[in-house]
């Protein structure tokens, strides 16, 4: 598996997923990439069994524990901080391996050096495919996919711009950003020791990053040939303005701020 050289430093941050974190490592250790490769898991005190599973199944892993639930990008952080890879590959737990998938990505990264982030195609557990690319929100979008308001416009040209459904999504393309599901970031691209902005606890932190990287000369690339399937898990969908959704709305909200009033 592992060797001295550190070519991946994968990422996987979990709260009270085990089931869905079992099915990730599994699929994980069994189509892991040729090269060198190292693989943190950052629990967000999950109650679930999480942390034993881990012990037992998967001790090649590097566990980080914390006390509390700390939030996606924080607790991601933590272990890019410590990580030794040239690429960080952040996974959801709710993702599937797909064979030569991790290879795809990290071939397509190195014949490529001006790229900064690639994202993999994503299929729905059922094979449909996942349309995980999008376009940068506008308030519009924001109404329209996180208010009941897209109940009723739910075929609207904004949210099929938005969502990019009139692309088959089977070419290489630039984007704006995509689901964060799997993500492959190049270190040289990101200055500092902080990968995402912590002012986000959940949601938008993909989008925050893909928006930094579009304003430097780093590309941000969709390539298909490397495909997951991702669960998706998204509790901010179904019907009526939940908590979920407003949490969405809240991390839009601090994201348009900090572009308003962060200018460095």
């Amino acid at each position: 598996m592992q060797s001295s050289r550190v070519d991946i430093s994968i990422i996987v941050v979990n709260y009270n997923t085990r089931d869905l974190l079992e099915e990730c490592l599994t699929s994980l250790f069994s189509n892991h990439p040729a090269c060198g490769f190292e693989v943190f898991v950052v629990d967000n005190h999950s109650r679930d069994g999480s942390r034993a599973l881990l012990e037992r199944r998967f001790p090649q892993c590097t566990l980080i524990g914390n006390r509390k639930n700390l939030g996606f990008a924080r607790a991601a952080n933590q272990a890019y901080r410590i990580n030794k890879g040239k690429y960080c590959l952040i996974m959801n737990p709710d993702l599937r391996v797909l064979p030569y998938s991790i290879q795809r990505l990290w071939d397509f990264m190195e014949s490529h050096p001006d790229v900064g982030i690639v994202f993999p195609k994503l299929y729905n557990p059922d094979g449909s495919l996942q349309y995980s690319c999008r376009t940068f929100h506008t308030i519009g979008t924001i109404f329209l996919r996180r208010t009941p308001l897209g109940r009723l416009f739910s075929k609207s040209r904004i949210l099929r711009e938005h969502l990019m459904t009139d692309w088959d999504h089977n070419t290489i393309r630039e984007v704006d950003w995509a689901l964060g599901g799997c993500m492959m970031v190049r270190r040289e691209a990101i200055p500092g020791s902080q990968l995402f902005d912590e002012r986000f606890f959940l949601y938008f932190e993909e989008v925050d990053l893909c928006y930094r990287m579009k304003k430097t000369p780093w590309k941000v690339v969709y390539n298909p040939e490397a495909a997951m399937i991702h669960h998706h898990l998204r509790e901010s969908a179904g019907k009526g303005l939940n908590p979920q959704k407003i949490e969405v709305i809240k991390s839009w909200v601090k994201f348009k701020l900090k572009y308003l009033f962060d200018r460095h």
